[in-house]
């Protein structure tokens, strides 16, 4: 039996479509407890009329302690060999509980990790690349060492536990404590002697701004944030490798957003950052560190590591954390964005070098369209992320097989990227229209595109594999 706990508080808006997911997912045999944490709206009695039609829901109440704790509390009452939370803003999809039941069954792991997605109104949108990136395939009896980057997942729901693995890792919510499922989770993979990693989707997580964990800028928020994230290190000590992995996912996932908020904050806020980001950039590798994390983040934490407010202020002020807005060019430490303070502040020249993601290959088809009888033409934008370089252009055409004759030239259309804030980066040269020939054939329901492009150190092919030619345009 899967035990689901949901901790309910002022939710009665939501709860209702949250138990309708939980009872209607394809899994039958299941144990939900519902703990109402001193809510002060109609969601206790929402919840007692669903118990009341369904035997398989248990209701309990406490005074309002927090999240943690009802979590804690509900856990005690659970019956089932295997236990869930699910957050009672939030649903579950129709087969990704029973899937990971399946899976948990077959392997005998400890933990099932599942997939989440973003719930915006009555919206599914893809969660972060990141999580789309862990879950691309399914793994198996998998480890923590063997796969250090389940720790990207880091929510408390999405999850599956064994029940005696859950007692015997003496695994508990930390009453009082932001973010404490980064602690819980770092401590269950920890303890874990095998994990599944799913690809179906399980989870749907609904974006709140007045979330504790989504959008606050606040010292308490940023202090607790910074607190989890040395918590969950620290159950990570035995692990280095692991440790240091972990360090460079918060660097470059978590810590980004906190960052961020300094374009909103206080000196109190960044006296935070300033106290406490020097350890977590020492944590990570220093390689992984350099290759992975954007170089606009690697200025921004080594100025905070200076200590010194008023260039972080100053970098803040002009847009440095908006790389799109700057220049790029060919130094000796790499290929580097000069942000604000290039040259200047003491901060290395390597910090300033755009990582590989940052200058990827963008590569899109606009229009397709036939020029007569035996050609068509295909207007496409390619061009090199944050990269300012003439750049030249390759496009094999094939249908059935066979390439097609193609002629490139340059048609002024060029790919225009905003930033964050609405300002605007245009790709001068981005633009081509390829002329198509195919002669008496006729054409075929699929074409495969290969699309090429260079530009000084950069090079990089995208392929649009059977293109339609539905979406040919006629004359």
């Amino acid at each position: 039996m899967l035990s689901i706990v949901i901790p309910v508080y002022d939710t009665a808006d939501h709860l209702a479509e949250c138990l309708n997911s939980v009872l209607g997912q394809n899994h039958r045999n299941i144990d939900v407890v519902i703990i109402d944490d001193g809510s002060e709206d109609d969601s206790l009695a929402i919840a007692r009329r669903y118990a009341a039609a369904d035997r398989r829901i248990t209701v309990m109440t406490q005074p309002n302690a927090g999240a943690s704790a009802a979590r804690n509390a509900a856990i005690a009452g659970a019956t089932g060999d295997f236990l869930t939370f699910v957050d009672a803003d939030d649903t579950v999809t129709r087969n990704g509980l029973a899937e990971s039941m399946r899976t948990l069954v077959s392997t005998g792991s400890d933990i099932a990790v599942m997939p989440y997605q973003r719930l915006n109104g009555q919206s599914i949108r893809r969660p972060a690349r990141w999580i789309r990136d862990l879950h691309a395939t399914t793994r198996l009896k998998t480890t923590l060492e063997e796969s250090p980057d389940v720790m990207v997942n880091a929510i408390a729901c999405a999850k599956i536990f064994r029940r005696d693995f859950w007692d015997r890792a003496g695994l508990r919510f930390l009453p009082g404590v932001i973010y404490e499922d980064q602690i819980l989770t770092a401590q269950a993979y920890r303890e874990a002697a095998a994990i599944d990693i799913l690809a179906t989707p399980a989870y749907n997580w609904r974006v709140q701004e007045s979330s504790v964990s989504q959008g606050h800028v606040t010292v308490d928020n940023v202090l607790a944030r910074l607190d989890s994230a040395e918590r969950s290190l620290a159950l990570l000590e035995s692990l280095p490798a692991v440790r240091a992995e972990r360090a460079l996912q918060l660097l470059r996932y978590n810590m980004v957003n906190s960052v961020l908020k300094l374009e909103r904050a206080d000196d109190d806020y960044l006296d935070v950052l300033i106290e406490h980001l020097p350890a977590l950039v020492d944590a990570a590798s220093a390689a992984d560190y350099t290759a992975i994390v954007p170089a606009e983040f690697r200025v921004a934490y080594e100025l905070i590591r200076n200590g010194d407010r008023d260039l972080v202020w100053a970098y803040v002020r002009a847009e440095g954390m908006q790389v799109e807005m700057h220049p790029s060019g060919v130094e000796t430490a790499g290929f580097v964005a000069y942000l604000p303070g290039w040259g200047r502040d003491p901060v290395p020249a390597e910090a300033y070098v755009l990582t590989k993601e940052q200058t990827a290959l963008q590569a899109r088809i606009l229009r397709a369209h036939r020029l007569g009888a035996s050609e068509l033409a295909l207007d496409v934008q390619a061009w090199f992320q944050n990269v300012d370089i003439g750049s030249s252009l390759q496009v094999v055409v094939r249908a059935n097989g066979v390439m097609l004759d193609t002629e490139v030239r340059r048609n002024g259309i060029d790919a225009v990227v905003s930033s964050r804030q609405g300002a605007e980066r245009r790709y001068r040269g981005s633009g081509w229209t390829v002329t198509v020939g195919y002669g008496s054939r006729s054409l075929p329901k699929l074409l495969d595109i290969e699309i090429s492009l260079t530009a000084g150190p950069f090079g990089g092919a995208r392929t649009f594999a059977k293109f339609p030619s539905a979406r040919v345009e006629p004359l």
